[in-house]
């Protein structure tokens, strides 16, 4: 869970902090840390819901830190729209116009 530490860094949150705020100890926030542990379906919303992320994000399993929540879901359901309509090129060159915009950052 190398996302968490990165998140609880830039937030600037103790391991102390979040521990009180999901209930756990500080020594299970650094077990999980350090990939010595994983929490579980309760443990991971909470700490999702306290950090405004995703459970994907907690678990390494994407790089957007956006909570769900927070996605425009009108510009993602338009952006599905349009990529379902598109031919097998058209889809290609969305992905890596996505792919370049996102390196331009």
């Amino acid at each position: 869970m190398k996302n968490l530490k990165k998140l609880r860094d830039k937030l600037n949150i103790t391991q102390v902090r979040l521990s009180v705020a999901i209930e756990v100890s500080q020594e299970t926030i650094s077990a999980y840390e350090a990939g010595k542990a994983l929490p579980s379906a309760e443990t991971l919303i909470k700490m999702a819901n306290f950090l405004n992320t995703s459970v994907d994000y907690l678990l390494d399993l994407t790089d957007n830190s956006l909570a769900v929540k927070d996605m425009k879901s009108n510009s993602y359901d338009e952006l599905i729209s349009i990529y379902n309509r598109l031919d097998s090129e058209g889809k290609e060159d969305l992905i890596k116009y996505a792919r370049v915009r996102e390196l331009m950052k």
